[in-house]
């Protein structure tokens, strides 16, 4: 009788010790006996059930997946239509008309159209965004024949590639050019320019990082809108006329640059120079006289 107490309280006492164990580590991963850990709790039916935090948790995600979806589909949506609408330009211009156009060609209501803040803008910026991704393909696709070229015949055949892509809308170019010039527009415009002038330089094997790499990308710039503007006049077969004159002002560029490193250079020589002989001149100066 003795022994069979014995082994009962040894079990109860080993059941308190459990239950002591398991209570201690409820209250250290929550912060009261009960509060939500985000695991899943028993039902009275024996079956796990989510909690309350865990489920809003899960229903935020869910929502935020499909908010994203949503705008991923946007985006595609415009997309579709800004590409369509290019087959309307020469018709109707960069214009509002024209990406209604493209939203029907692409299955879309023409409601799409009042998404795009800056309507005419966006279908200038696309062709833009789209003519860059291009000659990048462009520019590897003929890396054998180009890194076979001197520089200044390197730099003009990429940007005639380049120009080469607005023929097709030159009649409505001059629209496009006022389009971007529109101070709401300019500064996606002139960021759009400066991102092909540095691809330019880039694909004609530029690498510098000093200051010579602004006067580059600046001067073809200046290149590139000149020659832009010629080729809105030229009437030339094959616009003949426009790549001769691009060709000589790439030409005058580079010398352009070179004449301004050797001023540049001249410029320190000589500040080097006066600088050393006033500086004997002032250390001879002063110097005391001796006796």
């Amino acid at each position: 009788m003795a022994v069979a107490l014995a082994h009962h309280q040894q079990a109860f006492t080993n059941s308190y010790i459990r239950n002591s164990s398991t209570e201690s580590f409820s209250w250290s991963v929550g912060s009261e006996p009960g509060a939500s850990t985000g695991a899943p709790s028993p039902n009275d039916d024996g079956f796990s059930k989510p909690s309350p935090a865990s489920a809003a948790g899960a229903g935020a995600n869910q929502e935020q997946r499909t908010h994203s979806g949503e705008e991923e589909d946007a985006i595609d949506e415009k997309t579709q239509v800004l590409r369509a609408a290019m087959a309307h330009v020469q018709k109707l211009g960069w214009t509002e008309a024209a990406l209604v156009a493209g939203a029907r060609d692409a299955g879309l209501s023409p409601a799409i159209v009042g998404s795009f803040p800056r309507k005419d803008a966006a279908l200038v910026e696309f062709f833009m965004d789209e003519c860059n991704h291009q000659l990048q393909d462009e520019i590897e696709a003929r890396e054998k024949e180009l890194s076979s070229m001197l520089l200044a015949d390197r730099v003009a055949q990429i940007v005639r590639l380049r120009l080469q892509m607005q023929v097709p809308y030159l009649s409505k170019w001059a629209q496009a050019l006022s389009v971007q010039a529109h101070p709401l527009n300019a500064p996606t415009a002139l960021k759009q320019r400066a991102v092909l002038m540095d691809d330019i330089w880039h694909g004609a094997g530029d690498r510098s990082t000093d200051m010579d790499w602004y006067t580059k990308r600046a001067l073809l710039g200046g290149v590139y809108t000149a020659t832009e503007l010629y080729m809105l006049t030229d009437f030339s077969a094959g616009h003949r006329d426009t790549w001769a004159f691009l060709e000589r002002r790439i030409k005058d560029a580079i010398n352009c640059r070179k004449t301004t490193q050797e001023v540049s250079h001249l410029a320190q020589a000589v500040g080097t120079g006066l600088s050393n002989s006033l500086s004997g001149l002032f250390n001879k100066g002063f110097q005391s006289p001796k006796f």
